[in-house]
């Protein structure tokens, strides 16, 4: 009930906002104006002004063309070229930024997440290898690069990049949110069941995660016959999204199984009222 590429997308979207931010936030000299125009463009990251931050860039580029910071410059250019789907462009400031500094994690990671945005997987995955490389456990590339595995359904490269993250980030949910799609995708529904109890319960509570975790699990107990377990989660999923339809299809879908029509049926009206997709519905409730 979730794509990978909704999974991705996001999150490139908030770490490419973070890091630009980040690097361009760093020694500012007030009275400069090409560190006015860098603090400008940081400015305008922060609040996704993509364009305006591009034109801070060049403008600051412009002035001090041999200027040592020009590296992570070139590699914000390429961030804000790339978040308005400028790919052609993004490249070629990341390829004149690496040239510089061909061992810069940070160039190299904003290189990653661009190509992510830009569904250029193979290049994704090359210049994720070489991060890891150099790091090898650096949190985003590892989870990144578990999911373009998974969407590849390469699932032992990626189940190694989960447990990687599972281990050694007890606060990502990535890590067996990661598994349980590997679980499901080859059949192993009641170790899905588990991996995404797990990743439910490294989430806070009402977070956009929590419930995708909450509805696999829900899933994927209804399908292992364990019932009631099924219908305790989505009680407390419920509790925590009253306004997410998909939970009350799934809760309709369960207690059909146990023959509680009119109970189905309610939820199924609910989750028609809630917005979800009608071929979703018709998948676990038809008529």
């Amino acid at each position: 009930m979730i794509s990978y590429r909704s999974i991705i997308l996001p999150i490139v979207a908030a770490c490419a906002i973070a890091q630009a931010a980040a690097v361009m936030a760093a020694d500012v000299v007030p009275d400069s104006k090409y560190y006015q125009l860098a603090d400008s463009a940081r400015f305008y990251i922060a609040r996704e002004r993509w364009s305006d931050a591009a034109r801070c860039t060049r403008e600051a580029l412009r002035l001090e063309p041999a200027n040592a910071g020009n590296v992570m410059l070139f590699s914000n250019l390429g961030l804000a070229s790339g978040m308005e789907g400028k790919f052609g462009e993004a490249m070629q400031c990341f390829d004149i930024a690496l040239e510089r500094a061909p061992r810069s994690i940070p160039v190299l990671t904003a290189k990653a997440k661009v190509q992510v945005m830009a569904s250029d997987a193979d290049g994704a995955l090359a210049t994720l290898d070489t991060i890891l490389k150099l790091d090898s456990v650096a949190e985003w590339p590892l989870q990144t690069r578990g999911l373009l595995r998974l969407r590849q359904r390469d699932f032992k490269e990626a189940a190694e990049d989960f447990l990687a993250i599972t281990r050694l980030y007890p606060e990502n949910s990535w890590g067996p949110g990661g598994m349980a799609k590997c679980m499901e995708a080859q059949g192993y529904v009641s170790e899905a069941a588990g991996y995404y109890d797990d990743a439910a319960r490294r989430c806070p509570e009402g977070s956009d995660d929590r419930v995708e975790f909450q509805l696999g699990l829900i899933e994927n107990l209804g399908h292992i016959g364990k019932i009631q377990e099924a219908l305790d989660a989505a009680k407390e999923a419920i509790a925590e999204h009253p306004h997410d339809g998909r939970l009350y299809l799934l809760r309709g879908w369960l207690k059909r199984k146990i023959f509680l029509n009119r109970e189905a049926e309610a939820d199924r009206k609910l989750a028609i009222n809630y917005g979800v997709d009608p071929q979703i519905i018709e998948q676990f409730l038809p008529d």
